[in-house]
């Protein structure tokens, strides 16, 4: 299973890659791309400028670091199965910005996270997401729970098969097709 995952609004100039349809109007997989926890924030925000929502997870010793983004809004950082003792909770609270008080962050961000889940299929409630954010377990368990929770698929990380190939080539082609439709809609000069 991947430890990195990355999905978006379903958008005309939306980054397709190797994604799939993973819910209404959005598209989602493995992320193969990111060297660190800097590079998924990067990807993410790039996706968010593109797709309009986005966002990415990437497990690291247990503990899951999520970034999500809106156009050009400050990305939410947060953190999933928070385990302190992880050796990689001291680079994770500090890129969060967590603080003295985890309880005092966590609320924080489930409010700036409920406000941000407005943008996906299902928008959430502070108090779901701070369940979320304080839940500890098998992180693969937690991740899809977290993609449920947004009213999306969790991602498959397989290699695509004759008929994902077909569906990426069919998004692929649509988008080319919205983009050309676009340019004949964008009035030239008369000079």
């Amino acid at each position: 299973m991947a430890d990195r995952w990355i999905a978006f609004r379903d958008l005309p100039g939306a980054p397709v890659g190797t994604t799939l349809p993973i819910g209404l109007g959005w598209r989602g997989g493995p992320l193969h791309a990111a060297q660190g926890p800097a590079d998924l924030d990067r990807l993410v925000e790039d996706a968010a400028r593109r797709a309009q929502t986005a966002f990415g997870l990437w497990e690291i010793d247990e503990v899951i670091y999520g970034v999500a983004a809106h156009n050009e809004e400050p990305a939410i950082r947060f953190a999933l199965n928070v385990q302190e003792r992880a050796a990689a909770w001291d680079e994770i609270r500090d890129r969060c910005g967590v603080g003295p008080s985890l309880a005092r962050w966590r609320q924080r961000t489930a409010l700036d996270l409920a406000d941000w889940s407005v943008h996906t299929p299902r928008a959430s409630d502070p108090l779901e997401l701070d369940a979320m954010l304080q839940s500890v377990g098998d992180p693969s368990t937690i991740v899809e729970a977290w993609f449920e929770l947004l009213g999306l698929a969790m991602p498959v990380d397989r290699e695509p098969d004759a008929a994902d190939q077909a569906a990426i080539a069919r998004a692929a082609l649509a988008q080319a097709a919205e983009r050309k439709r676009q340019r004949r809609l964008t009035p030239s000069p008369s000079w």
